[in-house]
């Protein structure tokens, strides 16, 4: 296991309370500004997975020289890809394939995976999209991505009203239960 991997994972087991960002880490503070980088990139086969603290502008960059671009909407200012993901609404889940998740107890959990259909149950890793942070830990998101011509007329032009109904708030809730009892992330 990638040694980045377990220090993130060394940090929640040894912590009371977190908060992830996307920058630096500091006191109660857990930064994945430097857990970035592609994991996997298959272009042919239009799936991309990357590690949580990923800057947008890199993954659009390394698309674009494949001619192909992010389908979903990405929020001005989000700068990584957890970051897009933890707030991201059903316009951003509908192209995740799988995520990689620390949870609070410090396990490492894999859902989805990377192609298509994967899924019989309950989706967690488009359960998790919209979570802020406070659920788990996001440390890998695959995705599908489109042609850049195709993803210009799927991507919508402002910003999708998120309107969170009860029910999503109750999964929210059992899920943070399970994922995070001792209230880790805050």
């Amino acid at each position: 296991m990638e040694e980045d991997l377990l220090a993130l994972q060394q940090t929640i087991k040894s912590s009371e309370y977190l908060h992830i960002s996307s920058g630096e880490s500091g006191p109660s503070v857990l930064g994945m500004e430097n857990y970035s980088g592609v994991v996997k990139y298959h272009p042919e086969e239009l799936v991309i997975t990357v590690k949580a603290g990923t800057p947008i502008n890199e993954i659009q960059e390394l698309l674009k020289s494949k001619n192909q671009a992010l389908p979903f909407f990405v929020v001005e200012g989000v700068k990584s890809v957890g970051s897009a993901y933890v707030q991201g609404g059903a316009n951003f889940s509908d192209y995740v394939l799988g995520v990689q998740v620390i949870t609070g107890d410090g396990d490492i959990l894999n859902f989805g995976g990377q192609v298509m259909k994967n899924v019989a149950g309950y989706d967690v890793s488009r359960l998790l999209v919209g979570s802020m942070g406070k659920v788990a830990l996001i440390t890998q998101v695959t995705f599908k991505v489109l042609p850049i011509n195709y993803a210009d007329k799927m991507r919508l032009s402002k910003k999708p009203k998120l309107a969170i109904s009860q029910l999503h708030k109750d999964i929210e809730n059992k899920l943070k239960e399970v994922f995070d009892p001792r209230g880790i992330f805050i």
